[in-house]
């Protein structure tokens, strides 16, 4: 296990179900109950450097960089869907020899969240989703009409030119006044760790566009609002109030239909969340795992 005390701590290579070489990394080691996170695709386990600071004194954080993503191999096969995400949430499980975790989600990881959850109950004692939702789908208006539905298909419209567009992206975000748009952009709030977002935009930037437009397009365009019914608490659903990709609605409804789930919606709080209000979110994480989550040894 590792014992490394900083972000991002050097991964270890796994083979998943299909060849897939995967990426796991560990922070912490404790007796109590581990934290598996399924980070947002796209993201760094560096995102989460201020949010879980104090958790891994406490007790083992394990996450990996997600198939065809950062120090990960390419996909094995054509699984790109949130079921192969879950398998591979699995083997970084089996790699740490934990028979159980607290699920962690952030974003898009939390459709793949739910798909563990809910197939491999016995793998999941407890769920906590940091702005998350089930997935979404121009072609599925359940909730009302919101334009963050629209963002698979986008994201299959823009797949094409990919090749075009990348070389672009990745000069234009670095560009020095990057740091300035990205505070008067709005999107963030203004307690948000910019330098921080701004190494977020600029690591995904360096990835395969085309593919990362597919796995998104595979896993949040594949919506699955049944399997809220098939987890069970403790749970804990945390919202952003401002957040225009996954609105309180949507929250609310996580939190009303999982079994045993409670709902914290930070006022101020975009998207962005974990970088806006570090501290408290790791003091909701804290609270949440304390009591609810013993050591198990």
């Amino acid at each position: 296990m590792s014992q490394e005390t900083g972000f991002e701590p050097e991964p270890e290579l796994v083979r998943s179900f299909d060849g897939t070489f995967l990426a796991v990394r560990s922070l912490g080691e404790s007796d109590a109950t581990p934290v598996l996170l399924v980070n947002a695709l796209g993201a760094t386990f560096s995102l989460w450097r201020q949010a879980l600071v104090d958790v891994v004194r406490e007790r083992m954080v394990v996450t990996w960089d997600h198939r065809g993503l950062y120090d990960s191999g390419e996909p094995g096969s054509d699984r790109l869907d949130a079921g192969a995400h879950a398998r591979d949430a699995l083997e970084t499980l089996d790699h740490y020899d934990i028979d159980r975790a607290v699920v962690l989600s952030w974003s898009s990881g939390t459709r793949i969240a739910l798909e563990l959850a809910a197939h491999h109950p016995d793998r999941v004692c407890g769920f906590v989703s940091v702005c998350g939702g089930y997935g979404q789908s121009a072609g599925k208006f359940p909730r009302g009409f919101e334009l963050a539905a629209l963002l698979p298909a986008a994201a299959g419209l823009v797949r094409p030119f990919a090749p075009l567009v990348q070389p672009l992206l990745r000069t234009l975000v670095q560009r020095p006044e990057l740091a300035g748009l990205v505070r008067q952009s709005g999107l963030i709030a203004a307690s948000a760790d910019t330098g921080t977002l701004v190494d977020l935009v600029r690591s995904t930037a360096a990835l395969d566009l085309g593919l990362l437009l597919a796995i998104y397009q595979a896993v949040s365009g594949d919506p699955a609002p049944g399997l809220l019914a098939e987890i069970a608490g403790p749970a804990l659903v945390i919202a952003g109030e401002r957040d225009p990709f996954t609105s309180r609605a949507v929250s609310e409804e996580m939190a009303r239909t999982i079994s045993g789930a409670s709902l914290e919606v930070y006022e101020k709080a975009t998207h962005y969340l974990p970088i806006e209000y570090p501290a408290r979110l790791s003091d909701d994480l804290r609270s949440f795992l304390g009591p609810t989550l013993p050591p198990s040894g």
